[in-house]
């Protein structure tokens, strides 16, 4: 949950920014988180050709597309719609210039459901509270 934190921490430093690779690679992430941040900070940013060399360096990181689609699908919610569509548009671009050189890529897990049997609000407040602890 640590990391989490932090990964989200960095995005939200970052966005905006001119170092944002600086931030990344100094915050002590693995390479996959790493470009996690740089994907999702390039989306909320809106920079498409930047994006672009994201998710082709993201998924040569070992990400996978199902990974990627789900910090696409999650920047929705802190960039609105059309962002997170033509971001989603851009990766399905990358997708099709990597299988076009025969470059297969690892699917991935699909997203688990949630089986907490609590209310959606009390168990979000429980998750933001763990997140912003500053413990």
């Amino acid at each position: 949950m640590k990391r989490l934190s932090a990964i989200f921490f960095i995005v939200l430093s970052a966005i905006g920014t001119n170092h944002l690779n600086a931030k990344v690679m100094n915050a002590g992430l693995t390479p996959t988180h790493q470009k996690i941040v740089t994907i999702a900070s390039n989306t909320a940013i809106g920079n498409l050709e930047i994006l672009k060399t994201e998710l082709y360096e993201g998924l040569d990181a070992g990400l996978t597309v199902n990974q990627i689609k789900e910090v696409l699908v999650q920047m929705y919610a802190y960039t609105g719609f059309p962002r997170s569509l033509q971001a989603i548009n851009t990766f399905m671009g990358v997708l099709e210039e990597r299988k076009s050189k025969g470059i297969k890529d690892v699917e991935g897990a699909d997203a688990s459901a949630i089986n907490d049997t609590r209310d959606k609000y009390i168990r979000g407040r429980e998750v933001l509270e763990s997140l912003t602890r500053t413990d």
